[in-house]
């Protein structure tokens, strides 16, 4: 693939497989296991325990929070922003949400090509930042947006303009994502040169969760640290290195879950 952000999508690929083969007692997706030859080795070999789980443990909150709101709401939108090779459709598999996973062309077929499509899933090519991709989803529907290590790759200015772009025309919606510190976004780009030097560089951080969902006028509707569920499940599973980083980056809440009620 030729832009850089999109080559970054066999990052988590490669993290979810990991806890699949692992630790599925924490994380578990049969759908990722297909995927193996089709992620490059650089990918699998450079990363470690920690680093593996950071990535994966993202995806492991984000699914407790789209269930608690399909549980409130019933019949829904599910939004993946950025949807990459993302197996979110297959993973809250219950019937009621209709999920949509939004990314740029060249993402969309290549995931055509090596992922099957939900049945309750649509995905759509384009940019989405350019909002178009609004009318082709239900908007009367409760939905809910979930973006996955895609925020930190534009500066805050596009995230506060994209925020404000949802909330202009949705209705009953929430936005979760996941975010780091400003330091954290300085350990990341590292992790990232490591694995390929000519990856996209990250930018966008949050410094302050509430004073970020007032910049957004949203409501903070939850703040959730990366580790919480995995230090209680998996507790002497880990290497104590990586049961020390994680303890560590919760502690000082430097990588982190946001859930935004936006209208």
């Amino acid at each position: 693939m030729q832009n850089a952000i999109a080559k970054t999508l066999f990052i988590p690929l490669a993290a979810r497989l990991y806890a699949t083969q692992k630790f599925p007692e924490y994380f578990h997706d049969d759908v990722i296991l297909r995927l193996r030859e089709k992620i490059p080795e650089n990918f699998m070999k450079i990363s470690s325990e920690y680093e593996m789980l950071a990535s994966a443990a993202r995806y492991h909150e984000t699914d407790l929070m789209i269930r608690e709101f399909i549980s409130a709401h019933g019949v829904c939108n599910v939004v993946n922003l950025g949807c990459g090779l993302e197996t979110l459709a297959f993973r809250i598999d219950d019937g009621q949400a209709k999920v949509y996973g939004i990314d740029l062309p060249e993402v969309i077929s290549f995931r055509v090509d090596s992922l099957p499509v939900h049945k309750n899933e649509t995905l759509i090519a384009g940019d989405m930042f350019d909002m178009q991709w609004v009318e082709r989803i239900q908007r009367d529907l409760p939905t809910i947006f979930v973006s996955n290590g895609v925020f930190m790759y534009f500066e805050t200015a596009k995230i506060l303009n994209f925020v404000a772009d949802l909330k202009k025309n949705f209705n009953n919606a929430e936005l979760v994502f996941d975010a780091t510190t400003r330091w954290g976004i300085h350990c990341a780009n590292f992790y990232v040169s490591r694995i390929d030097k000519d990856l996209a560089k990250m930018h966008f951080f949050v410094q302050n969760p509430e004073e970020f969902a007032r910049r957004c006028d949203c409501k903070l509707a939850r703040f959730a640290h990366f580790f919480t569920t995995a230090r209680e499940m998996l507790r002497k599973k880990t290497k104590f290195s990586t049961r020390l980083l994680m303890a560590f980056v919760d502690t000082f809440d430097l990588a982190f879950l946001l859930r935004l009620k936006i209208s």
